[in-house]
């Protein structure tokens, strides 16, 4: 049910469609260190009010991309031929399993894949997290989606090489049918992802 692109020089391009799918193409841009790599997902979360993202332009040209899809009700997915071309390496797709009832990474985008130094497409959110911070994130997540508005807030995470980085990140409710809520996209903003925080 989700469709995957590649971004190239010249455009955005449907490569498959379906539910399983291979990482967005190789022409988009590196971590400003690419040695560097996440040891595990964000530990510090930094709730930041929606009226912030003026001060993000990628990520306020998507929520209104999201905002026009949903007047009538939460969008099943999002299309990446809508959004800006620069925020398609942030864009993931997660939604929740319909047996196990575990949040699984559809569709990884390019930062994420970078950021671990591996494809995160069909992963389980639970197993990358570690065990002790996982239960809040989840709390966290199930308001989220929950209230059904966007949400913003600023993450950071420790490298691989014991470095602290950080980024700005938007999440954006979706819907399988309308009315459950059990999908969403997560976008990471490509202008802070990967800066590093003091030395």
């Amino acid at each position: 049910f989700w469709i995957c692109f590649e971004c190239t020089g010249s455009g955005v391009h449907q490569v498959s469609e379906g539910r399983a799918f291979q990482p967005y193409g190789s022409a988009l841009m590196p971590l400003q260190i690419p040695t560097e790599r996440m040891m595990a997902l964000p530990r510090l979360h930094v709730p930041m009010d929606l009226g912030r993202i003026v001060d993000f332009p990628i990520l306020a040209r998507c929520l209104d991309v999201w905002r026009s899809n949903a007047r009538n009700g939460l969008p099943a997915t999002v299309d990446p031929t809508e959004m800006p071309l620069e925020a398609i390496k942030g864009i993931s797709l997660v939604d929740r399993d319909g047996e196990s009832g575990e949040w699984i990474v559809r569709l990884a985008s390019t930062l994420m894949d970078q950021g671990h130094g591996q494809s995160m497409s069909g992963c389980v959110l639970s197993q990358t997290y570690r065990d002790e911070d996982f239960p809040g994130v989840l709390e966290r997540l199930e308001a989220i989606l929950a209230a059904g508005e966007p949400n913003l807030a600023r993450h950071e995470f420790t490298g691989s090489r014991n470095r602290r980085w950080a980024y700005v990140r938007l999440i954006l409710p979706l819907s399988s049918d309308g009315v459950a809520r059990d999908r969403y996209a997560l976008l990471y903003d490509p202008a802070t992802f990967g800066r590093r925080i003091g030395t």
